[in-house]
């Protein structure tokens, strides 16, 4: 299920003065908005017809129909299943805590598979399998997935460097040709190493992309091909686990992408290894 009034509180702060007043209208009356005209949305959010079906797109999904479609199931399991999905580790069962974190799990997937652009995907892919080297870099808990995608990658022959070390990084790029490709790893797109490799790759003129939340940032601005998921954390804010697991899986149809894009020699080069590993 898709989380429309998740999606609203977590990208307020991002959102225009406009959008904002739309955004709180639906908060406040989200049962009341699944049974209205458009034009009532927007007399009731002092906006336009337009501001609403651009809103509507702003949260990933195609219009105000498919808002209130989402919107209709997301009441309906809210009010069948009455639980908060925030993990209250001194007050929860176990069993509480398990159906909880599956739950947010499942969320975070669905929620990313819903505003994901598959196009980005693609496009990252033909970069990667035509590149001389695919550097990738990202700090804190983008480690596991760099780390992942990495070994991946090494499985069809692509030549990968994971790192979270920013001047290792700049080592790197600064010795880099425009055959190159940098990927980045980041929820926010705004951590000070992050953005200080993504400005010299943009300097040197080396392709990149980016996996990152979706709303805006300094790192995604300056990136050639960004790759969305959705921002899903509401349990202990330090603990980035449902959008690593999304991070993770999106890294996964990458890898098989990019094995399309190179053809049987990916799938022959797959063998290979595990015939020597095995």
């Amino acid at each position: 299920m898709f989380s429309v009034l998740s999606q609203i509180r977590k990208r307020f702060e991002y959102m225009t003065p406009v959008e904002q007043r739309i955004a709180n209208f639906m908060l406040e009356n989200p049962a009341k908005v699944i049974n209205m005209p458009v034009k009532d949305i927007a007399k009731n959010s002092s906006t336009s017809d337009a501001a609403i079906v651009r809103f509507s797109k702003r949260i990933g999904l195609a219009g105000i129909k498919e808002l209130k479609v989402e919107l209709a199931k997301e009441l309906h399991t809210l009010e069948k299943e009455n639980i908060s999905r925030v993990i209250d580790l001194e007050q929860d069962t176990h069993r509480e805590i398990f159906d909880k974190v599956f739950k947010n799990t499942i969320q975070a997937l669905y929620n990313t598979e819903k505003i994901v652009d598959r196009d980005a995907i693609k496009q990252a892919a033909e970069l990667f399998a035509k590149s001389r080297n695919t550097f990738i870099f990202g700090v804190g808990d983008a480690a596991s997935v760099g780390t992942e995608f990495e070994q991946n990658l090494h499985r069809i022959n692509i030549n990968a460097f994971f790192t979270t070390d920013k001047y290792f990084c700049m080592t790197r790029l600064s010795n880099a040709t425009e055959d190159d490709v940098l990927f980045l790893i980041t929820l926010s797109g705004k951590t000070r190493e992050v953005v200080e490799v993504v400005k010299l790759a943009k300097k040197l003129g080396i392709k990149t992309v980016i996996l990152t939340q979706n709303h805006a940032s300094i790192a995604k601005r300056n990136s050639d091909v960004a790759i969305e998921i959705t921002e899903e954390e509401n349990n202990i804010q330090y603990m980035n686990m449902t959008s690593r697991i999304a991070q993770l899986a999106i890294c996964d149809v990458l890898f098989f992408y990019t094995c399309r894009q190179l053809g049987s020699k990916a799938y022959e080069t797959i063998m290979k290894t595990y015939d020597i590993t095995h």
